[in-house]
């Protein structure tokens, strides 16, 4: 019987042959920098780049960590390939990831006794599906805002398809006394101060004088309201961007993605209507409310480029919005912006008591001149 063979030993300084996970860690971190370099270039520029806003914002930060801290399992140049692509992506990918590290070390701001305070909502509905109206209204009534920038002023057919008018001016002014009431479409502006004018934006400048309220409801998406503050006029605009999806329909129907296709322009020019009002408009302003819109998302960029994010006052290192009463929140959709002068003195999120899924936008801000 023949001897069994031993394998010959290796070489001293031979390579070890790779292994499985050298293949496998530097591959999936190249194909995540894939990934979001193709996003970059589909995001705001193809109607399909609108998909990035069902992504947590989070995952832009914590997928690239998680990367480097695997990269170790690879061996040799392996694990800095891996490395280096994890650290690009993650240096790449961080202003779309929503986080806030300095908020963590930011002071409580404390508002001056001249600040405007400012309450931002959408209110799902006027609440028409959670809560009492005696409670809605308390609600409203106990932030003693300002200004209140509502949005949703409708109702929603059975099948919460279609979209009907509300008529509540009535108990508006007797519940808030004092205030000037501003309204279009589905959008309400309550202000303490005097309302100078409220000027058109974008689409809606071609709404004819005594459009029926479904014209008024699809073109009015942004209510610029000049009102007099210290002597002055300031511009505040609510804001509720079309959303870009149909989640009820599910990502695998053809809806969803008809849904997409359909909105992608109409949403846009709402975008590019705002931003041409804002170039053009030298009063202090504060734009907020409900944009449909992440921090992953290219939608908020020129925004985010011409003003100042109110949550840059913000303690909160990771600021999210929707979706209250389900989820843990992920998302931030709504925000809040001011420029030409005004500031942002304290920014927070608030609980909706379950009236809405949506948080409430509590601001405060400085006016020029004021202090």
């Amino acid at each position: 019987m023949a001897d069994t063979l031993a394998p010959p030993e290796r070489a001293t300084g031979t390579p070890a042959p790779p292994r499985r996970r050298d293949r496998l860690m530097p591959a999936v971190a190249l194909a995540w920098l894939v990934l979001l370099l193709v996003e970059w270039a589909a995001d705001g520029r193809i109607w399909l780049g609108h998909l990035v806003g069902i992504v947590p914002p989070a995952v832009f930060a914590l997928v690239p960590l998680g990367l480097a801290a695997l990269a170790p399992l690879a061996r040799g140049a392996a694990r800095w390939r891996s490395l280096a692509a994890a650290g690009l992506a993650l240096v790449l990918g961080f202003g779309q990831s929503g986080f806030d590290p300095a908020a963590l070390w930011r002071a409580e701001p404390r508002p001056g006794p001249d600040a405007v305070r400012v309450f931002a909502w959408n209110t799902n509905s006027w609440n028409q599906l959670l809560g009492t109206q005696d409670h809605f209204y308390a609600f409203l009534r106990a932030k003693d805002a300002d200004v209140y920038l509502l949005h949703e002023y409708q109702h929603v057919t059975a099948d919460r398809k279609g979209k009907l008018p509300v008529d509540d001016l009535a108990r508006l002014r007797r519940e808030f006394p004092g205030y000037q009431v501003a309204v279009r479409g589905e959008l309400v502006t309550l202000s303490r101060f005097p309302i100078l004018r409220q000027p058109a934006v974008g689409p809606a400048r071609a709404v004819p004088p005594g459009a029926d309220w479904a014209t008024e409801y699809r073109e009015n998406k942004v209510l610029r309201t000049d009102v007099l503050v210290g002597g002055r006029a300031v511009s505040f605009y609510n804001v509720h961007m079309p959303v870009w999806n149909s989640m009820p329909d599910g990502l695998l129907s053809a809806a969803f993605y008809r849904h997409m296709r359909e909105r992608f322009a109409p949403r846009r020019a709402q975008y590019e209507g705002l931003e041409a009002d804002l170039a053009a408009n030298r009063n202090p302003v504060v734009v907020a409310g409900d944009f449909n819109a992440t921090a992953a998302m290219s939608d908020l960029d020129p925004l985010r480029e011409r003003l100042d994010d109110a949550a840059e006052v913000s303690t909160d290192p990771y600021p999210t919005s929707w979706e209250e009463g389900g989820w843990k929140p992920f998302w931030r959709t709504d925000w809040a912006f001011t420029g030409n002068g005004a500031r942002a003195e304290r920014y927070a999120f608030g609980a909706p008591e379950k009236l809405s899924d949506h948080a409430v936008q509590d601001l405060w801000v400085s006016l020029p001149g004021s202090g």
